[in-house]
């Protein structure tokens, strides 16, 4: 029978402890066999590239394709510091089991002692049910520090083979919940020992089109993108390795705090990168604008509108141009090359090379020269003299090269740009915006973008969106092209010879203008303006996209208000949409006054997911005259109760000063546990307890208000504590204690 109310065989005496034991010893032969295995793989890439005794080409290519394999063999046993490499077991309903970990391990006798949590055998770890066991019998979860078996917990679907078998629920604290009431650490954690079967059908779906993965806070979108990455590279490596994972999230403090999950699953072929890091190499990016401006930069308009500043943008062409050959002199005068730039420019197209400013750059300095031979030309007919039919082999283009004039004429035609100093010229009022918005933004929307600028002192994130545009229609700058070197170790394989260098070469996934990522990751998805859609879909025009979000902890106001816009922007037709409905983060306590600001915001109660632990511990309203001068008492009182990590979120206006405050008031052992932060840059982070400062200014800060104070509020795996004035009104207020 497998019917819930079956009651298990009771245990006998140290049953418990035996089992540890028995895991322990499995758990030892796993290490070891994994460091024996990266050692070798270490001593065997040494003797590979050292080896010198081949002198033809063959002998090279094979010693290099060796130290390539044992060096790649290596890096899949390198974890760096992960809790454990097995973490669970499966005893099967045919009498056999199997160890369930991060990577797949055989012993030198050939017995599989580990299988990788992404194969199609581990499946059945994170689906099986009572209802449907999958050919499980006793599901098994170890918890685990370092090699040390510390607990474990059992949980058996069928109980009649469990009987049959003689197998026993050794039972302990729950994996799920003892890994998420531990203490954080500042950086997120892989919950590959506890994936659960909702997140775990996220994990393993096929690699097809757009898959968005929706659903409030807590409930782990983030986490489950990441290890979605791992399985992609286990499951398709040739596919996804070779071109390249991007996976890019809304601030560098969020990409701080995810970039060790997977490193800590055995894959680095990924690359995180905030939306402020898209823009051009040597952009100097820092915050955001507010609300309004942020809509106006984010509009699609602008991909009509930066056409119009490249061409405003140009050198006006000097009045006059004298060319001269064979004894006559023309001047040429600046209207008719102006013309002829005006036409190629109208067929400038951001995207492929050949379609771009500087990759029409030939072709338009060639009209140029067809365009003088023709006025010279003339010019030597009027003059009586015998004209050449054609241009080539006469030595007019060597004249040209030497005439001063042209070439100050060229400096002006066409020049090399880069797309800061063309959007500068609207930032320094060099090219009126006005002219080349041409009646396609509102005159306030003109006013308020033009103040924005002329405010600014470096760019903002909403910029790189139309600073990466910008790079788009211009291409490749001369100047930067790459100059191949055969010596630079590249990652790649290097071959050589006497008469032949070859270069086998990966694609360098980690440079700035890699453009061809086989899966994009988006968090945050909500917030992207379709402009900034544009940006990061330049990075995978064929690729396969995860794109994560919450429409409640939006922090803008004019987004794509539907998934399927958003997949439409990034030209894919074919659109998943799945939910996550668990909140595994935020205690009921706190759950509860966090729904009643999702209500606040305009969005039905039913929207929040559901809590499913309580720490007995209500939040705290705490009302003073001055609520920004309590954050600092109140975060020493907290960081000197207990461990773990604090948040201290406030409006974007109290946060310098907050910061400092907190800082002299905390003893140098408490700082590093602290950060003060924004709503917006607290987005996607979490912390064991948060002080949120002035929410009902939060709320009035944008009108999106709301959203972000539901985001401040979600983000305490333990503790809330809300500091507001003596008539400050907060949603959810009748849930906290007072004090």
């Amino acid at each position: 029978m497998n019917g819930d109310d079956a009651q298990p065989t009771a245990l006998p005496p140290g049953a418990k402890q035996r089992a540890i034991a028995q895991e322990q010893a499995h758990l030892d032969r796993v290490h070891d066999r994994v460091e024996e295995l990266r050692r070798r793989a270490d001593e065997r890439f040494a003797e590979a590239a050292a080896d010198r005794s081949g002198s033809t080409f063959q002998a090279r290519f094979e010693r290099d394709v060796t130290a390539h394999h044992h060096a790649a063999r290596a890096a899949r046993y390198t974890f760096g510091d992960v809790e454990s490499l097995a973490f669970g077991r499966l005893d099967l309903d045919d009498g056999e089991s199997l160890h369930v970990g991060r990577v797949s391990v055989v012993d030198a006798d050939g017995e599989v002692v580990l299988v990788d949590w992404r194969a199609p055998a581990s499946a059945a770890f994170y689906q099986a049910t009572a209802a449907t066991p999958l050919g499980v019998v006793r599901r098994r979860m170890l918890v685990t520090r370092g090699r040390e078996v510390r607990d474990l917990d059992d949980e058996l679907l069928d109980l009649d083979a469990a009987e049959r078998l003689g197998l026993l629920a050794v039972t302990g604290q729950g994996a799920l919940l003892a890994s998420l009431s531990r203490t954080r650490t500042g950086t997120m954690r892989d919950i590959v020992a506890t994936i659960q079967a909702d997140q775990d059908r996220i994990i393993r779906a096929p690699a097809t089109g757009t898959l968005v993965v929706t659903g409030g806070p807590g409930t782990g979108k983030t986490v489950v993108a990441l290890h979605r990455v791992a399985s992609l590279l286990y499951r398709d490596r040739e596919r996804f390795e070779g071109r390249g994972v991007l996976v890019v999230g809304p601030s560098p403090a969020f990409t701080e705090y995810t970039s060790r999950v997977l490193p800590s699953l055995g894959e680095d072929r990924a690359v995180q990168r905030p939306l402020a890091t898209l823009a051009p190499s040597g952009t100097d990016v820092r915050g955001w604008d507010d609300i309004e401006v942020a809509r106006i930069k984010g509009d699609l308009t602008m991909v009509e509108v930066l056409p119009r500043l490249l061409a405003a943008a140009l050198p006006p062409i000097p009045p006059d141009t004298r060319v001269s050959f064979e004894g006559t002199t023309v001047v040429v005068d600046a209207s008719g090359i102006a013309s002829l730039r005006r036409r190629l420019l109208q067929r400038v197209r951001a995207g492929a090379e050949p379609t771009t400013y500087h990759g029409r750059a030939a072709a338009a300095a060639e009209a140029l020269r067809a365009a003088l031979w023709k006025r010279w030309r003339a010019a030597h007919r009027r003059a009586g003299a015998r004209v050449p039919d054609e241009r080539a082999g006469t030595g007019f283009d060597g004249a040209l090269d030497d005439t001063a004039s042209v070439t100050m004429l060229r400096r002006c035609y066409w020049p090399a740009l880069r797309p800061g100093e063309v959007l500068a010229q609207l930032v320094t009022g060099a090219v009126d915006l006005a002219e080349v918005v041409d009646g396609q933004l509102p005159a306030e929307d003109v006013a308020l973008l033009r103040d924005a600028w002329a405010a600014a002192d470096t760019w903002t994130t909403d910029d790189v969106a139309l600073l990466d545009e910008m790079a788009a229609l211009l291409g490749p700058h001369p100047g930067d092209r790459p100059v191949r070197d055969t010596r630079r170790d590249d990652g790649g394989i290097q071959l050589t010879s006497d008469r032949l260098a070859v270069v086998v070469e990966q694609a360098d996934v980690t440079a700035s203008d890699y453009r061809d990522f086989a899966h994009v990751v988006v968090d945050e998805a909500q917030d992207l303006t379709p402009m900034q859609w544009r940006a990061v879909a330049r990075r995978g025009p064929y690729a396969s996209w995860t794109v994560v979000g919450d429409l409640a902890q939006r922090s803008r106001a004019a987004e794509p208000r539907s998934w399927e816009e958003i997949a439409a922007l990034i030209g894919r037709r074919e659109v998943t949409i799945t939910g996550l409905t668990v909140n595994y983060r935020t205690p009921t306590e706190i759950a509860a006054l966090a729904t009643d600001v999702l209500v606040a915001a305009g969005h039905d109660p039913s929207a929040a997911p559901e809590a499913i632990r309580s720490t007995g511990e209500r939040p705290r309203l705490r009302r003073r005259e001055d609520p920004v001068a309590g954050a600092p008492e109140r975060a020493a009182e907290l960081l000197g109760q207990r461990d773990g990590t604090l948040a201290v979120i406030a409006p974007l206006e109290d946060v310098a000063a907050l910061a400092a405050a907190v800082d002299a008031a905390l003893a140098s052992e408490l700082r590093s546990r602290v950060r003060v932060l924004d709503p917006r840059t607290a987005k996607g982070l979490e912390f064991d307890d948060v002080v949120v400062v002035r929410p009902e200014r939060i709320v009035t800060e944008s009108s999106v208000g709301m959203h972000q104070l539901y985001v401040a509020v979600t983000r305490a795996t333990r503790s809330l504590t809300l500091l507001t004035t003596p008539d400050g009104e907060v949603p959810g207020a009748g849930r906290c204690d007072v004090d």
